[in-house]
């Protein structure tokens, strides 16, 4: 579809790899456009307010990389933090988690570049310097997710992510869209990965718009950044 022009009417959700910046070989390897702050800041004007980060990221990654604390969803909704500050905890690590990361930190060191990303609440292994191990790790976490009972696989651009079983960028969405500023708005949500489709189907019910990078942005985050800039 073509994206509609943002309005003060609408809300504007935003996922940052692939989406607002490009993916990189690590998730610290990430470049982030320098007119990034301004951006954020003209959209904030230009909502009033109504602009939120659904990422996968940690909440300090996720301030560290933007340089605003804007109200956001960090590791798909694990955690959330309003307008206003405050953050509140969703879930709790899977009871796995400290066994989960020794094996994986086991295997990544027999595996050149692999890497283990440890969050608050989640693991991620990292493949995209070594896609040839992508079948094996698949089934080395498809089965420690297989013997838990509070987690779940999430499939990445080469990553696997073994996070918490409940809540997601869709349900971080609709939270979001209960509170001033966003409430009684339109919904605009813009995501690349298999991780941002329940928000991009969340926006869409709730009378909005879920757009994808690839289908609406010909895959191109600078087009992005070009149609957030208006």
């Amino acid at each position: 579809m073509t994206p509609p022009a943002i309005t003060a009417n609408h809300a504007v959700f935003l996922d940052i790899d692939g989406t607002l910046i490009d993916l990189a070989a690590t998730p610290d390897s990430v470049v982030v456009p320098p007119d990034m702050p301004d951006i954020l800041q003209n959209l904030m004007q230009k909502t009033g307010g109504a602009v939120a980060i659904l990422s996968g990221r940690k909440l300090a990654d996720i301030d560290r990389l933007l340089g605003a604390h804007l109200a956001c969803a960090a590791e798909h909704g694990a955690v959330l933090r309003d307008p206003a500050g405050h953050v509140t905890q969703n879930v709790q690590r899977p009871a796995a988690y400290d066994n989960w990361l020794k094996i994986l930190n086991r295997y990544a060191a027999q595996m050149p570049g692999i890497l283990i990303e440890e969050k608050q609440f989640s693991l991620v292994v990292h493949y995209r310097r070594a896609p040839e191990h992508e079948a094996e790790l698949g089934q080395l976490v498809e089965r420690l997710i297989g013997a838990s009972d509070d987690a779940v696989l999430l499939l990445a651009h080469c990553a696997f992510e073994m996070k918490p079983r409940g809540g997601d960028k869709g349900d971080a969405l609709a939270a979001f869209m209960q509170i001033p500023p966003f409430a009684g708005k339109i919904p605009l949500f813009v995501g690349d990965d298999v991780t941002d489709e329940p928000a991009i189907r969340m926006a869409t019910d709730l009378g909005g718009a879920g757009l994808h990078v690839k289908r609406d942005f010909a895959n191109s985050t600078a087009a992005v950044r070009a149609w957030l800039r208006g």
